[in-house]
Formats: structure tokens, C-alpha cells, sequence
């Protein structure tokens, strides 16, 4: 494989990362709209299906990152596996002029583990965020405007 043929690859990878951080983006926001709209007075088991049809969603989505993170990380293994590549693969996997010692004081070999680290951790606490804004959260009652 050519260097770029690589290149172009993780271009695409990274047109893949965009594309489920929209999609994820998209499905929260609506279900937040959905919450805040009907939702939170719909009975118990309309809540329970709408949880879980977008908890679905987000297990499809998360199972594309992480088939995606892993043909990701063969990309960088064929890159390092080039000559004379253009670019470092350290260069590539820390991309930001961040000392490399906050990284690994972070327990992370690069900035791209940290961002991956960063979006899973994101990810949890949106979900927990939305069970305990669908079951747990006592909304106000409407007032007079609505």
C-alpha cells in the first residue's frame, strides 16, 4: 500500500469519526427535544421504548467507532511501515503542541488514545445523563406559557 493510498484511507477514517459524532449529536439532541417536549409526562413504558430504541442506536454507533478505531490504528501500523513517510507517525498520533508528558501522565501513549478516551467517557455520561433525565428527574409542571 502507498503512502497515499494510506493518506487517503485516513482521511476517510476521519470522515467516518465525523459522521457517527454527527449522527450521535443528531439522536441526543432530538431525544433531548423529544424529553423536554412529551416525553417526560408520557407514561413509563413509552419512556422505557424510547430509551431503549436510542440506546440501541448508540450501541450500532458505538460498535462503528470501534471497528473504525481499529482500522484506524492498522492504518498507522502500515504508515509506520513506509520508508520515508512525510510524516512522523509520532507527528500523526499527536498532532497538537502538547508535551508528551501530560499524555502519559494521563496513562495514554498519544493524543489520538486521549481523544478516543475523551469521546467514550463523553459518550457514558451523555447516556447516564439521559436515563436519569428520562426515569430518575422529577420534571416541573407546565406552566402558565405552555
Amino acid at each position: 500500500m502507498s503512502e497515499s493510498e494510506i493518506l487517503g484511507r485516513m482521511f476517510d477514517g476521519i470522515q467516518g469519526v465525523l459522521t457517527i459524532f454527527s449522527i450521535f449529536f443528531t439522536l441526543v439532541s432530538g431525544y433531548l427535544a423529544a424529553l423536554y417536549l412529551f416525553l417526560n409526562k408520557a407514561p413509563i413504558m413509552l419512556r422505557g421504548t424510547a430509551f431503549a430504541l436510542l440506546s440501541i442506536g448508540l450501541v450500532f454507533l458505538g460498535g462503528t467507532a470501534a471497528v473504525l478505531g481499529q482500522l484506524q490504528d492498522g492504518l498507522f501500523v502500515a504508515w509506520q511501515r513506509l520508508g520515508q513517510p512525510v510524516v512522523a507517525i509520532q507527528d500523526l498520533r499527536n498532532p497538537l503542541p502538547i508535551p508528551p508528558e501530560l499524555i502519559i501522565q494521563a496513562g495514554l501513549g498519544s493524543q489520538q488514545q486521549l481523544g478516543v478516551a475523551i469521546g467514550w467517557v463523553v459518550a457514558v455520561t451523555v447516556y447516564a445523563a439521559l436515563f436519569y433525565l428520562t426515569f430518575l428527574y422529577r420534571w416541573p409542571p407546565p406552566g402558565p406559557a405552555d
